[in-house]
């Protein structure tokens, strides 16, 4: 039997692996950018200190540039994958 510490290590694994099965960066800067953001605006209602709006925008653009980055290779592997395959026929 799997326990939990096993359980959730497998589904962060399986949560940043690519379509190659392997832990891609871009999805997990994209997640820590997220964290950040999400962070940064829960403790700015308790500090009462408003975050840079220059700090603010480039948080979000490192993160929208992950997950658009991330999205892209997804589609991007499955068009090469096919004509790996091709070549890799022996031809008769």
């Amino acid at each position: 039997m799997i326990n939990k510490k096993e359980m959730f290590s497998k589904w962060i694994h399986e949560l940043f692996k690519d379509e190659r099965e392997l832990v891609s960066v871009k999805p997990v800067i994209a997640v820590a950018g997220a964290l950040c953001l999400i962070l940064g605006m829960i403790l700015s209602l308790f500090i009462k200190m408003d975050p840079a709006d220059i700090l603010v925008e480039g948080v979000v653009i490192i993160t929208c540039v992950g997950m658009g980055a991330d999205t892209l290779d997804k589609f991007s592997f499955k068009t090469g994958s096919k004509t790996k395959k091709k070549e890799e026929e022996p031809e008769v």
